[in-house]
């Protein structure tokens, strides 16, 4: 009998050394962000590592046009903001992130939308994300839904 183990992604994708490990990798990625290769390798990414087990990607949410709307309304320099901060610790930084996103393909433009039901309230590692995209003019809002009222 064999056994098997199923791997969502790298063994040490937690560890503290995981980008320190692969720090030249990572620079060669994040450089391409700066000369604008980024959008090409990310289109070569998408069909060749469609539906491969990811911690990162959820492949039933994504598709070709959605993909080519946040090349087109995601500014390379947030992008590069974003990953440097998942780099720095992802354990502790891949929580928090706002729930949505919405695109505005016609201004090319987005923004990040918290979600809280009610009687929620934000987190610690929300507000840290919230500061974040403040302090680097990234677009972000929270959004509070109540339940509608219904008439009798």
């Amino acid at each position: 009998m064999h056994s098997f183990t199923f791997q969502r992604g790298p063994v040490d994708l937690l560890n503290e050394d995981f980008q320190p490990r692969r720090a030249e990798l990572f620079q060669a990625c994040l450089d391409e962000l700066d000369d604008g290769r980024y959008a090409s390798t990310i289109r070569q990414r998408f069909v060749a590592k469609w539906g491969i087990q990811s911690p990162f990607v959820f492949w039933g949410a994504l598709n070709e046009q959605l993909l080519e709307q946040a090349l087109a309304c995601l500014p390379a320099e947030h992008l590069k903001h974003w990953f440097n901060r998942l780099l720095l610790d992802i354990k502790a930084n891949r929580a928090g992130m706002p729930d949505l996103i919405q695109f505005w393909p016609q201004h090319k433009t987005y923004r990040m939308i918290e979600v809280k039901g009610p009687g929620d309230r934000l987190q610690d590692n929300q507000l840290r994300w919230l500061e974040f995209c403040h302090e680097h003019q990234m677009p972000v809002a929270v959004c509070y839904v109540q339940w509608a009222e219904q008439s009798a």
